[in-house]
């Protein structure tokens, strides 16, 4: 056979691979244009990567993809038959599917019931088989490795269970293409390796996975072929992940190399403490713990999910108030009630991990939210709320923290993950505080928004305020923060000066860490 005939074959052979593709979509919103003619193809049994900035475009192609928004312009393709999608459920219904980085399942409903929603919704004036339904299901969560009571409810599972609950439902509808939307954000390493186990193994059976994550270490373990996005357009074309190095990656995400700064180690036994706590427990973190925060010192936190951090750091600004121990504020012991006593009399304010629920008002204007955690201040002489005072509080955060947004009028809810993270951490700067506790300050954040968001933090430090960081990301930790405070098990199992020795620093982390894995599993 002649070489060009062999090759028309060949490449007959892929086309026929092609489960999906977006062709030419543009999107645009109020003031935006999201995505200007890009193009995405996925071959049966890939993992797909797409990484770029956050507002690189990446939320919006995903929205599309699932059926939330409607291209303005473009086509999409799948098995190489045009694809209109009405909704969410419509997409579903073809097999698309999407695991968001916050879950999507009924907290009230069992598994079986999670897994089983869209088909037993279907006969919602028939009777409900909870038996039937149960054994259904357990064909799925058999596939996911999940050895659970289907009849258990949705509550009672860790984050990675319930992960893991969402692709089983993905797999009920006959997923042909399912979406992981950083996926490994609140899930341990141990879930991680999972879920890397069952998305190899789903592939294997022909399951095609789009994988979005900013943790590029995740990009290299998992994915094959990876397409990048800056500024809503293409960043060349797609890679094999093999072909591709990361400061390629980089330099084709941020139009340039990355620049990782150092940021130098400090002795900071000479600085006042401004914070400390002996023994302190609260309802939600039961297990007595002692530590101090110096002035202009960087603090950090580290752990695995659900070791105690969070739960801790509400007993400190009184969310859930200290029901034992002491806690004292620059070596005055205060009773702290109430999120308002902290922010208000004692100057300490806490930026939440969950800023969809907590950080931000998603349906008002970013001048809004910033004005939030000031509204008194920014009254007129007549007491009423000044907009003025507002949207010019707004623009100086919005200069200073660069939040990309066309107006502060804009809608928060239109804003990248990254942007909205910088207005989490404007209305906390706004109170002016002396003690700011941040918790995972970089999760789902690209590496430009996040050496932004580093240097800002190391600015405030030299500017005297005293700052807790809280993360689940070992190489930010080492990088950025004076000292470690290690959690396990809801308690505090190490304390050390960082020497910003990677191998090291790590090292004495995860020993600390496994140790006390020991331990627990010694007394079980």
């Amino acid at each position: 056979m002649p070489l060009d005939e062999i090759n028309n074959v060949s490449d007959a052979k892929s086309e026929n691979n092609v489960v999906f593709e977006l062709i030419n979509i543009s999107k645009s919103f109020p003031g935006v244009k999201a995505l200007s003619e890009v193009n995405l193809k996925l071959m049966r049994g890939e993992i797909h990567a797409l990484v770029g900035e956050n507002g690189a475009g990446k939320s919006t192609a995903i929205k599309i993809i699932c059926g939330v928004h409607k291209p303005d312009s473009g086509k999409m393709k799948m098995f190489g038959t045009d694809l209109y999608l009405k909704s969410p459920h419509d997409a579903f219904m073809h097999g698309i599917n999407v695991v968001h980085q916050e879950r999507n399942l009924v907290p009230t409903f069992s598994i079986a019931e999670n897994i089983l929603l869209e088909e037993f919704s279907k006969n919602s004036l028939g009777v409900i088989k909870k038996n039937k339904i149960n054994n259904d299901a357990k064909k799925f969560m058999d596939r996911v490795g999940l050895n659970l009571d289907p009849s258990m409810n949705i509550e009672k599972c860790s984050a990675g269970q319930q992960q893991m609950i969402e692709i089983a439902k993905a797999l009920s509808s006959g997923a042909k293409l399912i979406l992981l939307d950083e996926p490994t954000a609140s899930i341990s390493i141990s879930e991680t390796e999972h879920l890397f186990n069952i998305v190899r193994n789903l592939q294997k059976q022909g399951v095609t996975f789009i994988y979005v994550s900013h943790k590029l270490e995740e990009i290299f373990a998992i994915a094959d072929r990876v397409t990048v996005f800056r500024d809503g357009e293409n960043a060349g074309s797609t890679t094999n992940i093999k072909d591709i190095n990361r400061d390629k990656l980089i330099s084709l995400m941020i139009g340039r190399s990355e620049n990782i700064k150092v940021y130098r180690h400090r002795n900071l036994l000479d600085k006042e403490i401004v914070l400390e706590t002996k023994d302190l427990q609260s309802r939600g973190s039961q297990k007595k713990k002692s530590f101090n925060l110096r002035e202009g010192e960087i603090l950090g936190w580290y752990g695995l999910v659900g070791a105690g951090r969070t739960e801790f750091a509400r007993a400190l600004i009184g969310s859930d108030p200290a029901s034992r121990g002491s806690l004292l504020i620059k070596g005055k012991t205060v009773k702290i009630l109430s999120v308002s006593d902290a922010l208000n009399k004692n100057h300490m304010y806490y930026v939440s991990e969950n800023r969809q629920e907590e950080g931000l008002f998603l349906m008002h204007s970013v001048a809004k939210n910033i004005a939030s955690t000031v509204w008194n201040k920014l009254k007129s002489k007549i007491g009423l709320l000044s907009f003025r005072k507002e949207n010019n509080l707004a623009e100086e955060y919005k200069e200073k923290l660069s939040i990309k947004t066309p107006s502060v009028a804009q809608l928060v809810s239109n804003l990248s993950g990254g942007n909205r993270q910088k207005i989490c951490l404007a209305k906390g700067l706004a109170t002016n505080p002396d003690i700011l506790i941040i918790d995972e300050p970089t999760v789902g954040i690209d590496v430009n928004t996040k050496a932004e968001i580093h240097e800002l933090i190391w600015k405030l430090s030299q500017e005297g305020v005293s700052i807790i960081v809280i993360t689940s990301d070992l190489p930010e930790l080492i990088q950025l923060v004076d000292r470690i405070i290690v959690f396990r098990d809801g308690e505090i199992a190490g304390d050390m000066e960082n020497d910003q020795d990677y191998e090291i620093q790590s090292n004495l982390v995860m020993n600390l860490i496994l140790q006390e894995t020991k331990k627990s599993e010694n007394k079980n």
